[in-house]
């Protein structure tokens, strides 16, 4: 089984290479940042709309594809970052959507951000009216809105929107990454809004394993990926502090609209579809992800010391 992975170098892409390289699969790897190959993985080192015919050809001939490909970050607010979620959130994905044959299954990477929260704590469920707070959300629906009309066609995409994914390799911009990183250098940990909004905080490792499950499947329409267990961010502080032993030092900061007060997955299509929903052991999680930074940094550090 030939597997394409588009946004490969990233966050969650990473993975779930990882994911099928373990299972024996073949593996397309395609972004525009270079990452290493390793056994059963062909790197494609391209941009989704420079129309790069090698790419195109992997996509029609693939087995199955998982569009992980985007502009990330919901606070993100650099200039012209619109235009930025236009192309590479909404414009690569209508490219992708164009190359993949409709018979192929399809899961485009989508977000739980569509939903605006949680309604009085109770889990969102798929069938529920979208209601996105920014610019990111809003890109989201938009691809949501593509993946529609070619399900409404005949095709075989499935959207899948994961919820607060976490673990090591977490992109440095996300909360728990700069919580970790705030605390070890004795910085003050920023939170936004209350430490008692809550998170569905899902496991990268497991995140991974769903969409590969999905990816085999075809089923179409959307899919929640969490864990249907909500943290407060009060939890996840305690959690850094656990393992790094060390207290954050708190700073609370006004919370933009687009901070919702909790998020939560009914995981019931999930479990219909592949048999499982993820679980998070939050402070094995936590450890992981710190494990791996301190790693990265004492590594960083020894380099250095080399080449001086």
């Amino acid at each position: 089984m030939t597997v394409v992975v588009t946004g490969a170098a990233g966050f969650v892409g990473q993975r779930v290479v990882r994911h099928l390289v373990r299972d024996g699969g073949t593996v397309v790897a395609v972004d525009r940042r270079r990452s290493s190959a390793a056994h059963g993985v062909w790197v494609l080192t391209a941009d989704l709309l420079d129309a790069d015919d090698v790419v195109t050809g992997a996509l029609r001939g693939a087995d199955a594809v998982i569009h992980l490909a985007g502009c990330p970050g919901v606070r993100d607010d650099r200039a012209h970052i619109d235009l930025c979620r236009a192309r590479d959130n909404v414009d690569a994905t209508a490219r992708v959507l164009a190359a993949v044959p409709p018979h192929v299954p399809l899961v485009v990477a989508s977000s739980s951000s569509v939903y605006g929260g949680c309604r009085d704590l109770r889990p969102s469920v798929e069938t529920d009216a979208l209601h996105p707070l920014g610019g990111y959300a809003r890109s989201k629906v938009a691809v949501e809105q593509l993946c529609a009309e070619r399900v409404a066609a005949g095709a075989a995409v499935t959207v899948a929107r994961p919820f607060t994914v976490a673990g090591e390799g977490q992109r440095p911009d996300m909360a728990l990454s700069r919580w970790i990183a705030a605390t070890r250098a004795g910085l003050p940990v920023h939170v936004f809004g209350s430490t008692e909004r809550r998170r569905d905080v899902t496991d990268v490792r497991q995140v991974a394993a769903a969409l590969v499950a999905l990816a085999r499947l075809g089923a179409p329409g959307p899919v929640n990926i969490g864990t249907g267990v909500g943290h407060s961010l009060a939890e996840l502080l305690d959690a850094v502090e656990r393992t790094l032993g060390s207290r954050p030092r708190v700073e609370m900061l006004p919370a933009k609209r687009e901070e919702v007060a909790a998020t939560l997955a009914d995981t019931s299509r999930l479990r219909s579809l592949i048999g499982w929903a993820p679980r998070t052991d939050l402070h094995a999680l936590v450890r992981r992800q710190a494990g791996v930074a301190i790693h990265a940094e004492s590594s960083s550090r020894g380099r250095e010391a080399v080449s001086a």
